[in-house]
Parts: C-alpha cells; structure tokens; sequence
C-alpha cells in the first residue's frame, strides 16, 4: 500500500548574503535539490557574493531585499510582502541577521517559521543584542532544526519543550568534486613536490589562528621544506598577515584570502587542517574529506560528531606542540596519511546531498501537516 502523497510547498529560504561561506553552500544545494523535487522554491537574500552563481543556476526565484544594515526595518517588509505575494507556505531562515528579519516578516504575515542553526557558537546562549533579540522571537517559530547533535542539544536546553529542535547533517556532492584536477601548486609559487599544509576558514577567534601559526612556525623551523596555504577572509586576517611577516614566514605561509578554487587546493594539498575550538558542521572539514585530504583536526565534540577516530589525527584544541607533532606526523608518514584519507573519502559518502535534502522535505511535510 502506498504512502501518502508528497505535498509540494512553496518556500521562502532567507539568507543575508551569498558569502563564500559554508552556510551559503548548504543554501545553494538545498534550493537546487527542492527544486529538482518539484517544490517553489523562491530566495530572499540582501547581498550578493561567491556563491550567487551557484543559487542562480539552482532553479529557485530570487528576490532581493532592501536593507542597509542589522536594524533596517524595510527588510522584515520586504520579506513579509513576498510571503504575501507568493503565497509562501513556509519560510526558513539560515544565519542571525535573516533569523530576525525573516522571523519577525513570518509574524507580519502569519506564514509558519522554521529556524536553521548553522553554528556551535548558538544563539541561544550568547549575550549580544542581536541574540537577546533572536532569544526572544525563537520562540514563535514552529521548530528549529540544527546540523549537528552538539548545536540541537544546546537549544533542547534552552528552550525544552517549548520548541521542537531537529537535526538535519549537512551534505557534500561528493560525485561534483571527484573529477575535479588538483590545483598547480606553482599558481602561488609553491615548490613543486614540497609538503603543503592548507588550512580554509573565517579568521576569526573560534577557529583559533593564532595557535596553527605558532605551530606552523614550530614546525617550519624543523623542516625547511614545508609549506602553507590559508585561504579566507575575516577580522583576524590583517593581524596574522602581520604576524607572518614578523616572523619571516610570508614566502612559506600564503595568505591570499577568499579563493573560488577551494576543492582543487584540497586536492593538491599534503593535509588539511582544522583548529577550531567552536564549529557547527564544518562544511571545510567534510569537503576535505571528499577531496581525499588527509585530516589533523581539534578534538571537538563537532568534528567527532562526523569523522571517526581512524579517520585523522587528533590534537587538544589549547596544546601547540601536540598540534605541531600531528603535522609532523602525517607528513613523515604519507602511506598512513594516505590511508586515514581513504577512510574519510568513504565515510563521507553518506552525506549525500539528495539525503539532506529529504531530510529537509520531511521536516516541510511534518510541520505542515502532511506526514
């Protein structure tokens, strides 16, 4: 006997911007997946960026908002007059300053309101004003859904049974960055055949710069030979770069910024690193592991969550020298790295976009009444 039928929703994905972020990744693919599954999907955003063209080629109806910053009022109108008008069934929103324009426009229009964590640093414990603000509307939404365990425990806390908190994982397309090539490492003037360690990521204080620099030094005094690309872009950039050149480090350790290029610089690089000390899912981990990167990662409970203790190797996230030992590590043992990549590479094939994206149609169907 046949289930009931699939109902097709019209929805309203917020998001500010289309940063080259993870978050903005996730966005992308989920809007192509529901639109390949038959939904109306429309978009409001305010501000273009690297991603745009990945959302544009999604099949989803884009519609810019006005808003000139965090407090603009216009943008909860404008969202509202799209909900209106579309005749949004739904509406979902990713990232704080759109969690409070599209929350409050859900009010002004009655449309039910699914709110998306995308971060461990969670909202609904911090002191800022906007969080205080998001504290205070979160609880007219009709269900948060996080994308980790660590971030859903979190708001399960916070708000109890108040709220439901699902959890969706994030996904990766997997079968889009096998056939990519490796990036030429002579692009940025690194030695052909020299270890290169990357790093990708916001340089902001959660994902804990400052440390992989002091390693990276240490480990650069020990072998000449070694490399670094950290690509990115944040309010800790300017300081590192200065810290770079301070060291005499600026033709070992490449600072270009954003790069549209990630997966090929994974795929050419030694070892990918991540430092954090706070993280939601991180997209940069995952696509590491999809580019066949072998993996030294902090010992987060974030990354526990999705990679398997064979899988990399594991550093305390306030220890430099262990840091530095896991670098040497899996680069004085390339066979083993090789092998802990290859794990990875399979693991991560059950994050599958169209899996995500299912996920994300059940909740629709739960919360509208329709499963």
């Amino acid at each position: 006997m046949e289930g009931p039928a699939r109902l097709k929703i019209r929805v309203l994905q917020c998001i500010p911007s289309l940063l080259g972020g993870g978050a903005e990744r996730q966005f992308c693919y989920l809007a192509a997946g529901l639109v390949e599954r038959g939904h109306e999907v429309h978009v409001a955003y305010n501000h273009e960026g690297p991603n745009f063209a990945l959302l544009q080629s999604s099949g989803a109806r884009i519609h810019r908002i006005r808003a000139r910053g965090a407090l603009d009022p216009r943008a909860a109108f404008d969202i509202a007059g799209i909900l209106r008008r579309e005749r949004v069934q739904l509406v979902q929103t990713w990232l704080r300053r759109m969690d409070i324009w599209g929350g409050v426009a859900a009010q002004l229009a009655g449309v039910p309101w699914l709110l998306t964590e995308r971060s461990q640093s969670v909202s609904i414990e911090e002191r800022t004003p906007s969080a205080r603000a998001l504290r205070a509307l979160a609880p007219r939404a009709v269900a948060v859904v996080a994308n980790s365990e660590n971030a859903a425990e979190i708001w399960r806390r916070g708000v109890g049974d108040r709220l439901p908190v699902r959890v969706v994982h994030n996904a990766i397309p997997v079968d889009r960055i096998e056939p990519l090539a490796p990036a030429d490492r002579r692009e940025l003037g690194f030695p052909e055949g020299a270890p290169l360690v990357l790093f990708a990521g916001r340089f902001a204080q959660s994902k804990n710069v400052p440390q992989l620099g002091a390693a990276l030094a240490g480990l650069m005094r020990e072998r000449p030979d070694v490399h670094a690309l950290m690509l990115g872009e944040g309010p800790e950039l300017g300081a590192f770069r200065e810290w770079v050149r301070g060291q005499g480090l600026a033709r070992r350790i490449v600072l270009p910024g954003y790069r549209d290029d990630l997966f090929r610089w994974m795929k050419a690089a030694t070892l990918f690193v991540s430092p954090s000390r706070i993280d939601g899912m991180p997209n940069v981990v995952m696509e590491a592991m999809a580019c066949g990167c072998p993996l030294v990662l902090s010992d987060i409970a974030p990354h526990r969550e999705f990679v398997a203790a064979p899988e990399a190797l594991w550093f305390g996230t306030e220890d430099v020298d262990a840091l530095r030992d896991r670098l040497a590590e899996s680069l004085a043992d390339p066979a083993a790295a090789r092998r802990r990549a290859d794990l990875a590479l399979a693991s991560i094939r059950r994050f599958s976009v169209d899996a995500m994206v299912g996920a994300y149609d059940a909740v629709y169907q739960h919360l509208l009444g329709h499963a």
